[in-house]
């Protein structure tokens, strides 16, 4: 059979060079394609179809052309344009272009720009359709002609030959004695380059095409229901010692799932990364304590590997050789292999590596734990309390990988059919470990630096593209390596031009773009754990209360149940039964490998078959361990008969008013609510005016309502100053939404300039505990929006006049910082507080330490997610709410739309109301033709999501808009007319709103009013 060799064309290429002036009749000016040169001519502009190519007869020719430059449609190739050299001897740099299938192509100083936008490592593809799918992405923007005017005007300085030198200052040379050398950016033009790549970034991570090619999502886990398939959920026994893995994730593009867990406690762990980095694992075993890590040789782990992971390992032992204790871990924490991307390697599929952990559990005693600790280039904040080394080989990797290796192959013309090529790079142990290594004595020192920690990483990734550039890639070993694996020579003409990608992808490492673009690699912590611990068995009692003195039962419609188990450091599971007698006085069921540790409590909501609510309960916050003398953790839940259905008919009344009378808060039952709008805010000024409302939050536990607000006339000074009678300063407090409100009465003894947000868990621990936070605004992007611990109390008992019902606002301690200044925030009941800003695509994830830290050493945020329309990137988010079951959704006004996530950043297919689309569910628009404010968000226990909106200037009650929609995403009712600022839902449907209505507190201050609505409650006929 012949086979036919893949069709190489001979192009004419046609480049406008006028944006360099004029060159000259006789400069000679060389086209540089596939590692051979071609001279450029001058165009004869008498012949404008000179070579057979066609101009439209408005627009000039382009001033030069090479004849029959050969163009494979199947490769994607970087071309240059070269001068005469400079005063070093060093050929000028011209003009560059991006060659794909497209062919009849003029390359201009757009183009020019795109090449330099196409290298940057998060947008580069290898594959001609797609590179000109993302090249397309780029036309038509300002910031594309913001590159282009500057490019014009620099004229020949948009670049510098500049010559590499080593650490003394001498010139690195070459095997022919000639000095490497880079083509340096103009910093004007590298610095327009960020924004460029993050618009062009929010389209290309947007478009399904590219699905698989330049990005991927791995579905988000927010809590674990007993009767999905789940294969974390495998689990073996033996002595009575129960395993589970805690969180298998996806947390920031990892997952992990057991696959395997067998009675002699043979593991197979599956490990998956959706985002394009290079990842090394390694793993720590833990004694039965769960604590004390176990410490063990190299032979011993090589006895514990098993299939792929066992030869992985030996290979990278011999080629690391007396480097192995730098790279392979320390006497506890064991590299037991890597993972790479999924699928393709930018577009051109390669077989998927091992992503398959085998290995024998240490069988001496049983473990309390492994911790798998997984490294990628990220930023230092790490979430992991794991040696930092646990990143390096996997820092190395990508570095090598995904940040040069791209470049290397738009030079060499590497194209689709050499897949089989990236297969054995990626496996070539005896070049990468070396290499790695290589790359880990150069940037150890920038990487370790407590300066490049927090969520800023440019000077980091600058760095690192500097001596990666002039220590690894000058090496002749490696230059002649690569070249062997990947069949060319041209590695070393990479060199000058690998700086303009990584350099770009540093700019995107600053704080400042990574709240405007998608950075998925970079924006992730650069160590991810993920443990397997010891569970247990769980008995759990239903028990009905007794109504009015009758027999206890449970409602007669009830059908079925569902019991929440929300960890305090675990992923929440729901578990759902039927009830087959509700006139059974108690039910009880058994649950299996439940996570052990940290605390819990035990949600029940009890269901009718049209999924009414129509009983709940909770436990009491308790220690989730097993009990002297028990196998079994055992818990009881009392559940009240409850009448709150929601449906089409339902509607929101108002039941009763928060008031002061005679120096005391209560609640007045009144149907009527404050008739005050948006109109009834005052402008600034002195006296006592109600300006501006910030924000409502909800603690089940304590029974408490947190609220903010702006308004004059306080009687307390400000922050950062002694006299505040006359300025409009932000204040916050706590009532109870109890039948004593005075009872969790709490002030602040000063007032801030910007909104102090509050963030309540909707379920809390008890009085004291490091769960209730305010956000202190007095900071900036620098030094970090702090968030401060508070200790609300509930207790009737302690005087209104006691310094106890005083916040302290003079604590020093931080319990986390955020770099963008949040609009909207919630707390996770793991221990997180999420935040989002409209002004920012992204979404900020705090995991709050154990213990309070000085503001200079507060841990940072994570900043995730992006811009785009696709799911798991955002638009303009304006809320957060975290549901009972520990899913955060996002509302998005520029999406239109409610996004579910995970706390990793990862979307969650949480709506089932319209299959195509289950990561979110559209909003309603009531007045296309006004504006709308988006006010406030809430969940309540089944999932309805309850957002309140205001349309136009809020004048008037027929603005705003309550809306109910159900958990499966459908919209089920709207409400027009209940007037409020903000508003939250209890567990069992009670909404309390922060009315427009001013009153004065019992010590004089300008406040707003609380008020609580019920649902309608249905007929007895319909129950």
């Amino acid at each position: 059979m012949l086979l036919s060799q893949p069709t190489v064309r001979n192009l004419n290429v046609h480049y406008d060079l006028r944006f360099l002036g004029d060159t000259g009749q006789d400069e000679p000016l060389i086209l540089r394609a596939g590692g051979v040169s071609y001279p450029l001519v001058r165009h004869n502009f008498d012949s404008l179809s000179a070579n057979g190519f066609e101009y439209e007869s408005e627009v000039l020719p382009p001033t030069h052309y090479g004849v029959s430059v050969p163009h494979d449609t199947s490769k994607v190739q970087f071309i240059r344009v070269y001068g005469p050299p400079d005063n070093q001897g060093i050929p000028t740099l011209k003009a560059a272009a991006i060659s794909t299938s497209t062919i009849g192509k003029v390359f201009s100083a757009a183009d020019t720009v795109k090449a330099i936008l196409f290298l940057n490592p998060s947008i580069t593809v290898l594959t001609p359709d797609h590179s000109d799918t993302v090249l397309n992405h780029m036309d038509d923007t300002d910031e594309l002609r913001q590159m282009v005017m500057m490019l014009e005007q620099l004229k020949d300085t948009w670049n510098t030959a500049t010559i590499i030198t080593d650490d003394k200052g001498q010139p690195v040379m070459d095997k022919a004695g000639k000095p490497f050398y880079t083509y340096e950016l103009h910093p004007y033009l590298l610095n327009l380059s960020a924004g460029a790549s993050a618009s062009i970034k929010s389209k290309i991570y947007s478009d399904p095409s590219l699905r698989g090619i330049r990005w991927n999502v791995q579905a988000g886990i927010s809590h674990i229901t007993e009767n999905q398939e789940n294969p974390s959920a495998l689990a073996a026994s033996q002595s009575g010692y129960h395993y589970n893995l805690k969180d298998g994730g996806p947390q920031y593009g990892i997952s992990v799932a057991v696959e395997k867990l067998t009675n002699s406690f043979e593991l197979d762990l599956k490990v998956t990364n959706s985002f394009i980095r290079h990842m090394s694992v390694y793993a720590t075993f833990y004694k039965g304590d769960g604590i004390t890590p176990i410490e063990m040789n190299s032979d011993a782990l090589l006895a514990l590997l098993r299939g792929e992971n066992l030869l992985e390992v030996k290979e990278w032992m011999d080629a690391l050789g007396e480097a192995e204790q730098l790279l392979l871990g320390t006497k506890s924490l064991k590299f037991i292999g890597n993972v790479s991307p999924e699928g393709t390697f930018l577009g051109i599929p390669v077989t998927e590596s091992s992503s398959l952990f085998s290995f024998q559990l240490p069988s001496a005693d049983p473990i309390g734990k492994l911790r798998l600790s997984i490294g990628s280039l990220g930023n230092g904040n790490s979430h992991s309390d794991a040696d930092p080394s646990a990143a390096w080989i996997g820092i190395g990797a990508t570095s090598l990988m995904e940040l040069v290796i791209p470049t290397v192959s738009l030079i060499m013309t590497v194209g689709t059919e050499s897949s089989k090529m990236f297969d054995t790079l990626f496996k070539k142990v005896k070049f990468i470990a070396p290499t790695v290594y290589s790359i880990y004595t150069v940037v150890k020192d920038i990487i370790n630096d407590s300066s490049n920690t927090g969520n800023d990483v440019k000077n980091m990734i600058a760095s690192l593209a500097d001596r990666i550039v002039s220590t690894v890639l000058t090496g002749s070993e490696f230059a002649a390596e690569l070249a062997a694996i990947l069949s060319a020579e041209e590695v070393e003409e990479a060199i000058p031009v690998v700086g303009w990608g990584l350099k770009a992808l540093a700019l995107e490492g600053t704080v400042a773009q990574l709240a405007q673009t998608v950075g998925e690699v970079i924006a992730s912590p650069r160590v991810v754990d993920f443990e397997l611990t010891v569970t247990m068995d769980a008995s759990i009692s239903l028990i009905a209360e007794a109504d009015d003195g009758q027999q206890p039962e449970f409602a007669a419609t009830a059908a079925y149940y569902i019991v929440t188990a929300q960890y305090s450091d675990n992923t929440t599971r729901t578990y759902r039964g039927v009830i087959p007698d509700p006139k059974a006085a108690s039910i009880s069921f058994e649950l299996k490998n439940v996570p052990v540790g940290g605390k819990v409590t035990f949600l029940a909501a009890v269901y009718s078959k049209e999924g009414w609510l129509v009983g709940g309960g909770k436990s009491d916050l308790i220690d989730n361990l097993l009990t002297p003398g028990k196998d079994q953790l055992v818990v009881s839940v009392n559940v009240k008969q409850m009448l709150y259905p929601l449906n089409e008919q339902t509607t929101y009344q108002h039941n009763q008013l928060l008031v002061q009378q005679d120096g005391q808060y209560s609640w007045q039952q009144t149907a009527a609510p404050p008739s005050e709008t948006a109109e009834n805010l005052g402008t600034g000024g002195s006296g006592h005016v109600l300006e501006n409302l910030a924000g409502l939050t909800l603690n089940s536990n304590m029974g408490l309502l947190g609220y903010a607000w702006q308004a004059s006339g306080m009687n307390i000074p400000p922050v950062d100053g002694d006299n505040g009678d006359n300025l409009q300063l932000y204040a916050f407090k706590n009532i109870a939404y109890g039948p004593n409100p005075n009872a969790g009465v709490m002030n602040t003894p000063k007032g801030f300039n910007k909104a102090p947000l509050l963030a309540y868990p909707q379920l809390g621990a008890e009085s004291g505990a490091a769960e209730y936070f305010y956000l202190d605004p007095t900071g900036d992007s620098e030094s970090g929006y702090h968030l401060r611990q508070i200790k609300p109390i509930n207790d009737s008992s302690v005087p209104q006049n006691s310094p106890d019902r005083e916040f302290d606002l003079s604590a020093g301690e931080s319990w986390g910082r955020f770099n963008l200044l949040p609009a909207s925030m919630a707390y996770h009941s793991n221990g997180y507080v999420v935040a989002v800003n409209p002004a920012y695509p992204v979404m900020q994830v705090l995991q709050i330490p154990s213990s309070g830290q000085s503001d200079d050493q507060a841990p940072w945020a994570m900043i995730t997610l992006g811009p785009g329309t696709r799911e798991g990137l955002l638009l303009q988010p304006e809320l957060v709410a975290i549901a009972p079951n520990q899913t955060v959704y996002v509302l998005e006004k520029g999406n239109q739309r409610i996004q579910a996530f995970s706390r990793g950043g990862h979307p969650v297919a949480a709506f089932a109301a319209d299959p195509a689309y289950p990561y979110w569910i559209s909003l309603v628009n009531h007045d296309a033709a006004q504006d709308v404010k988006y006010l406030s968000m809430s969940v309540e226990i089944q999932g309805h999501i309850y957002v309140l909106s205001q349309y136009g200037n809020g004048y008037e009650a027929d603005q705003y808009y309550l809306d109910i929609y159900t958990p499966a995403g459908s919209h089920l009712v709207t409400q027009r007319g209940l007037v409020a600022a903000s508003m939250a839902v209890d567990l069992w449907r009670n909404l309390y709103t922060l009315n427009f209505q001013q009153i004065s507190s019992p010590t004089g201050c300008t406040e707003p009013s609380v008020s609580e609505w019920t649902p309608s409650t249905p007929r007895k006929d319909e129950i």
